[in-house]
Order: C-alpha cells, then structure tokens, then sequence
C-alpha cells in the first residue's frame, strides 16, 4: 500500500481517456469503467509510480513548475526511465484523478461484475433452510398410515358395542391392538378409564392410545407408562400388583399358588384380591 497522501482521488470519477494503453481504445475504458478502475488501482500500486507521484509532491511543495514529459523532472530521472509496462512507451503515466476529496485507493461500491474480479461466485444473500422438528415433549406422532391402520382395527372391536367395552370384553384390545399381553388388560382398562364408569370408550381409547403416542412406543415403554402412577417417574413394587392378580386369575398353571401362604406373603397379596 503506499505511504504517500494524495488530495483528490476518487475513482468513480477517473476519466479514461487518462489511462493511455495502446492496446486497449479509450471508447472501450468508457463502456467498462470497472476494468479501468481494476488498471488505475494496480498502476497507482507500482513501486515505480509511488516514486513519480512523491516526486510530483515534492514539486509541488518546493514551487517548481509542474511538468509531466517524463525528462523535465530533476532528480528524479530514474524514476520516469522505468514506467509501468501497462503503458505505451515513451508516453507520460496518467496523472492522479481529477476530483476534490477522497483517497485514490478507496474505491466506491460496485454494483456490478468486474473483468478482473475472483470468477468465485459471491452470495449477496443468507440461504434459510426449514429444519424440521426432531424434538416431541409426547413423543413422536405416528405416521399417517400406521394411524389409519390402528384408527380401522379400533372401529372393528368397538362396532356394535355402545357405548363402550366392559371389562372382560377389553382383552381382545389389549392383545390385538395394544400388542400386549391380556394380563395387562385391567391396568390397561383402569388407566383409561379414569372417571370409575365400568367401561371405555371408542373415543377414550383413542384418546389414550393415539393420541397419548401410546401406538409409536417400544413395548417397554409402553409397560412403564401403563403401570406406573401419574405422579411418578418410576415403578414401585404395588405398580405390580395389578399385573400378578391378573396373571394369577387367568393362568391354568398358577391356580396352587392362591392356596400358598408364603407367596402371598412375600408379595402382599390375599386370597380376596384375586378377582
């Protein structure tokens, strides 16, 4: 960068007629005034123009008379023997541009591509993308078509049934649709049916068990939700106790445990409790 302070140098207003370059037409600079500011700026970053234009300040300032043939300037002779190959030989560099304020090396904003400029394409403007939600507080939703699967086996067991299921009539839900196993029919049927109406509803099940995103739980989570109370993040040893009483009641092979006292001890249950 030069070190040098020039008075008047805006850019923008750089006549190109001052640019003398054989091979290119001052017509031509005119129709691309970016390619002759991209020019100006290399040529005024010349070692060898830094020196002319100091000479031409130091002139200045001493009262000399101000002359531009190139071999007029004392003292300074080898610095206008060696001119910029941009421009034709023999021929005198422009001078700085005609203008009232502004620095030489500080260029305006372009608003249009330039000849010189990186072929790297610039993106003026942030490209947003929609990132979909990953995060359900309930769980994922299920898919529209498992839905429409579940949504027709549920019309299917409660048809006919109004208004609702009993008890003993749930179990073909719980292994069907819930894809458990029937002992866990009544803490499944307790769980929905909240309110103590002796039955459940089409519109309670769904309810529960699509709406609650019951249908895109793993079969342990789904365990976990069913047996444990509202107010708690864990199981406790009662949390069973439903499950063992209908395990017990339902299962040929278990009927001799209902006569033993120390199971019924070990797990706090009695005979009464058994339906």
């Amino acid at each position: 960068m030069m070190d040098v302070e020039v008075v008047g140098g805006d850019v923008a207003s750089m006549d190109p007629d001052l640019l003398q370059l054989p091979e290119l037409s001052p017509s031509a600079l005119k129709s691309n005034p970016y390619l002759a500011e991209e020019l100006f700026s290399i040529w005024l970053s010349l070692p060898d123009t830094n020196k002319l234009v100091k000479s031409f300040l130091a002139d200045a300032k001493a009262g000399a008379p101000f002359n531009t043939s190139g071999s007029s300037i004392s003292g300074n002779s080898s610095s206008t023997n060696s001119l910029p190959s941009m421009f034709a030989a023999g021929s005198t560099p422009p001078l700085s541009p005609r203008a009232t304020s502004g620095s030489p090396r500080v260029t305006k904003l372009r608003t249009g591509p330039s000849s010189l400029a990186s072929p790297l394409k610039i993106v003026s403007e942030p490209v947003w993308e929609v990132i979909p939600q990953f995060y359900f507080k309930n769980g994922r939703p299920p898919p529209n078509e498992l839905k429409d699967q579940c949504l027709y086996a549920i019309d299917q067991h409660f048809y006919g049934h109004v208004p609702g299921l009993q008890v003993h009539e749930f179990k073909s839900v719980t292994k069907e649709i819930c894809k458990l196993p029937s002992f866990f029919s009544a803490a499944l049927f307790k769980k929905i049916n909240t309110v103590g109406t002796g039955i459940v509803t089409r519109d309670q099940f769904i309810d529960y068990w699509i709406k609650g995103n019951m249908l895109t739980m793993d079969l342990a989570t789904r365990i976990y939700t069913i047996l444990k109370q509202p107010d708690h993040s864990y199981l406790t040893q009662d949390d069973f106790k439903p499950v063992l009483r209908e395990l017990l009641a339902s299962h040929p092979g278990l009927e001799f445990l209902q006569s033993t006292p120390e199971f019924q001890l070990r797990y706090g249950m009695s005979t009464n409790n058994w339906r």
